[in-house]
């Protein structure tokens, strides 16, 4: 019973931090993405070095910093500090090569690849939420907030359709439990959404059924990413900070994928002048 109330209690905190964060301004939701960066980092670095990977650690926190600052500066049209950032990232990844000279194991070289991944891999794409907050202003809606409650749509409805009635197995060597059943519920589940975002906003089902589309396809192929991740680490979550949880990384690794994939979808259907 504790169990369940310590879950409640931090899932709830965790949905109201993610409303606070992407409806009071910019400002809010680029401090918020930039402290889950930092937080996600130090777990996914962490892991590493459990399993003996060494990492010049001040190199890639600030190399992750520089991308993130670099993205969220683009997005808000200051585009003379992006560019002088785009230099500095430069500079500073570059210098995780030469620094790998100087590690002492015996793989240096996955050392390397190991923190150029936690840059890409978690940097990047919550660098690009703050350009997803720019374009929700194009598009007249909170879309920060729906991705969000698209990701939820599809974890929830896959999951119960999945222990209900999952017996075809979607991806077996990275997560056993994943089925197809689960999916195509999580997809139902999405859809759902997109018709009652529509309702809300009026603004095109296109967007939102693109929304579910991505959210759903994409959002399954980040989940198994992180499956495979902590597999291959022998870890079953990727830290402790949200009780009943897991860590930062359990909580967003859908949307690791997601947030860049809606993104570029969306900007590449306005581009076409599909959407306005």
């Amino acid at each position: 019973m504790k169990d369940i109330i310590k879950r409640t209690i931090t899932g709830a905190v965790y949905v109201l931090s993610v409303i606070a964060a992407t409806c009071i301004n910019k400002y809010v939701a680029a401090v918020y993405f930039g402290i889950i960066v930092l937080l996600g980092l130090k777990e996914f670095l962490q892991i590493g070095e459990a399993k003996g990977i060494k990492q010049n650690k001040i190199l890639v926190y600030l190399s992750a910093v520089a991308v993130y600052s670099t993205l969220m500066l683009f997005a808000w049209n200051q585009e003379t500090y992006a560019r002088i950032l785009i230099y500095v990232s430069s500079i500073l990844i570059l210098s995780l090569f030469v620094a790998s000279l100087y590690i002492k194991n015996k793989t240096p070289f996955t050392s390397l690849a190991y923190s150029l991944t936690s840059i890409v891999y978690i940097a990047l794409p919550l660098g690009i939420s703050n350009l997803v907050f720019e374009m929700q202003n194009d598009l007249n809606c909170n879309l920060l907030l729906a991705i969000f409650i698209f990701a939820w749509c599809n974890d929830t409805f896959a999951y119960l359709v999945g222990c209900k009635f999952g017996k075809n197995r979607l991806f077996e060597r990275h997560s056993p439990k994943k089925s197809w059943e689960g999916f195509f519920g999580g997809l139902a589940g999405t859809i759902s959404a997109a018709f009652v975002l529509n309702a809300v906003y009026d603004n095109g089902i296109v967007i939102w059924l693109t929304i579910a589309l991505v959210t759903t396809v994409v959002g399954t192929f980040g989940d198994l990413v992180e499956s495979m991740f902590k597999r291959q680490m022998e870890v079953k979550d990727s830290g402790n900070i949200l009780p009943g949880h897991g860590g930062i990384l359990d909580r967003f690794d859908i949307l690791l994928l997601v947030l860049p994939a809606v993104w570029a979808c969306l900007g590449i259907l306005k581009s076409l002048n599909v959407i306005v």
